[in-house]
């Protein structure tokens, strides 16, 4: 969210809070549309017909396999970092590893993949520690200048306190800038009053906002009338189905009363007379056509949303590394500008927490341009050319980056530490050996004799 910082000269106001608070507002509705489909509440769930008619509402959740299709493939191998020589960043791994950072970062990306960016907003525990909370896009915004640099503001978390019997009472918001924290409370939003100001020490805007895509829209967004169209399509045919096994008989020439009729759905023998005639009155079900049809809405909603359908015939077990990376050739390009741009966030959360820890003295200052963000994809590995690749590499490449390549190796720069204390430990051990090993002694010509 992008506003004048003429608007905050005199420091951040009700009114100012009010006004953006509208802002996020307007998004809400659309918000909540996103979640709705992504746990299968579509439009077809509320669609009415008369009550003699099949009225069958099928959800093909394409939304959901969409979002979880690209957050596993994106985020389903942990993210790394790793440091210029001469750096040290252990305090913020440590951080990282107590709060199991990995399953922030899943959080963050679904929520971008739902509604189009996500919301990060660092705290301190008791202990001092900066930990990570992300806050819901409907309730949370970032504010920046309207420069060049668009400059971060102060950041916004506000919510609604949930009383006993699960009613909302009144609004609170936390506005934090790059020096105090503040606190504002209100039954409504222009009856926000502060309550609480005090400083944060952190010398920086402790909130990171994840974009999606520059248009912030999330994943399955601009594929919801072929959703709808899919699920529309499926439904009707079901209810083609039960219509033509429901299908009224046509009597021609033949007189029978209710009873008859009863005795004739129970019994299913019919007596007519010579010129009688009996049928169903039903349509003709074209399932060539339909089928048709079908294949081709699934086909554009993996086309426009570049994820791949994996179940598709084409992927088959026995391809290649290379074949798999052609079929994801779409589905990789989408995946490398979300990385892009998670990774300006994931820079962002770096630089606040060097700043919490510096300034604890737990860690000296470290440009965060010196740390690489390494993403790795979850495919399956094919552990025989990775392991080749590696052999043929080694001495021309350095071991950490060799090491960085495979897998199950989560911090390369400790392994490669911990792999050369080995090699050392081995040599010692040979050497001690050849040491101990004593020449026999040649016995005398006298003894000889």
């Amino acid at each position: 969210m992008v506003i004048d910082s003429k608007y905050i000269e005199n420091g951040i106001t009700a009114e100012v809070l009010a006004q953006l608070i509208r802002r996020n507002e307007i998004d809400s509705a659309r918000y909540q549309m996103l979640y709705d489909y992504y746990k299968g509440k579509h439009e077809i769930s509320g669609r009415r017909k008369s009550e003699e008619l099949a009225n069958n509402r099928i959800v093909i959740n394409h939304a959901k396999y969409i979002t979880e299709m690209s957050m596993a493939y994106f985020l389903g191998s942990p993210i790394t970092y790793s440091v210029s020589d001469g750096y040290d960043i252990e305090a913020v791994k440590d951080c990282f590893s107590e709060q199991n950072i990995s399953s922030v970062d899943s959080i963050l990306e679904k929520q971008a993949s739902i509604c189009g960016r996500a919301v990060e907003m660092i705290w301190c525990n008791e202990q001092s520690q900066p930990r990570s909370t992300v806050v819901p896009a409907s309730c949370g915004f970032v504010v920046y200048d309207d420069t060049v640099e668009h400059n971060k503001l102060f950041g916004v978390h506000y919510y609604r306190k949930q009383r006993i019997d699960g009613t909302v009472g009144d609004y609170v918001v936390r506005v934090m800038d790059s020096k105090y924290e503040y606190i504002w409370a209100g039954s409504t939003v222009d009856s926000l009053r502060k309550v609480e100001e005090k400083p944060h020490y952190y010398g920086i805007v402790p909130f990171v906002e994840y974009l999606n895509n520059e248009e912030q829209q999330g994943d399955f967004e601009q594929e919801i009338s072929l959703i709808d169209a899919y699920n529309t399509l499926m439904s009707d045919r079901l209810n083609d189905k039960e219509q033509f096994v429901d299908a009224f008989l046509l009597l021609l020439g033949i007189d029978i009363d209710s009873e008859q009729a009863k005795k004739l759905k129970k019994e299913k023998i019919l007596c007519g007379e010579i010129d009688g005639k009996a049928e169903y009155l039903s349509k003709l079900l074209n399932e060539a056509d339909t089928e048709v049809l079908r294949n081709a809405i699934k086909e554009d909603i993996h086309k426009i949303s570049m994820v791949p359908d994996l179940t598709d015939a084409e992927f088959a077990g026995n391809m290649s590394g290379v074949a798999i990376k052609y079929k994801l050739l779409g589905f990789e390009q989408n995946i490398r500008n979300k990385e892009r741009l998670f990774e300006k966030g994931l820079r962002e959360r770096l630089e606040i927490y060097i700043k919490i820890l510096s300034f604890k003295s737990a860690m000296a200052e470290v440009p965060v341009h010196r740390i690489d963000v390494e993403f790795h994809r979850n495919l399956p590995a094919n552990e025989l050319e990775l392991s080749q690749m590696i052999a043929n590499l080694s001495g021309l490449v350095s071991d950490e980056t060799l090491l960085s390549r495979v897998p199950f190796v989560t911090d390369a720069k400790e392994e490669a530490k911990l792999a050369a204390k080995e090699r050392q430990k081995k040599q010692q051990a040979a050497m001690d050996s050849m040491t101990s090993y004593k020449t026999p002694v040649k016995a005398s010509e006298e003894d000889e004799e």
